[in-house]
């Protein structure tokens, strides 16, 4: 590659047009729309209603996504997709799995031990190094919730193996 060429390593890795990126991520929505509108259809107690609601939801602007990309492309379409993979362009990704991973360790570790560890992960992971304002909200805010969830709504936090 020869120094003036435009596909530099800062500019990431062309992959396809840029026009197939909305069309790509409609179909993905499409695709998780289905199958969890799918799970909601066996809810008890017409608990599914909402779930329906939001991936039908999901669908219709989906498929706006995909039609609009069509009908109107834009300037960029034809230009290639660049995957950078930076920290700042991979952080959304990373919040997004660290989320999961807060879910799942909810209902397997606990509440409170997992979310005082998702509290520090995610606030080190957007840049924010001030541990004693992290750790005096999550003083206030812990407590809160679970007075609000117990006591309030009546709700049952997951307990995991821990507590």
């Amino acid at each position: 590659m020869s120094p003036n060429s435009s596909n530099s390593a800062a500019e990431g890795i062309p992959l396809y047009k840029a026009a197939w990126g909305p069309r790509i991520t409609g179909l993905i929505c499409i695709l998780l729309s289905l199958y969890f509108g799918n799970l909601a259809l066996d809810f008890p107690a017409g608990g599914g209603t909402f779930p329906i609601f939001a991936a039908g939801g999901t669908i219709f602007l989906s498929l706006l996504l995909i039609v609009g990309s069509f009908l109107k492309p834009g300037e960029k379409a034809n230009k290639m997709f660049c995957l950078d993979l930076s920290y700042g362009a991979l952080k959304p990704p990373i919040l997004i799995v660290l989320s999961i991973l807060y879910i799942i360790g909810i209902t397997e570790i606990g509440y409170f031990i997992s979310s005082i560890v998702f509290l520090y992960v995610t606030t080190y992971a957007v840049g924010i190094r001030n541990f004693k304002a992290v750790t005096l909200t999550g003083v206030i805010l812990f407590p809160t919730m679970y007075g609000f969830f117990v006591f309030l709504l009546h709700a049952q936090l997951p307990t995991g193996i821990l507590f």
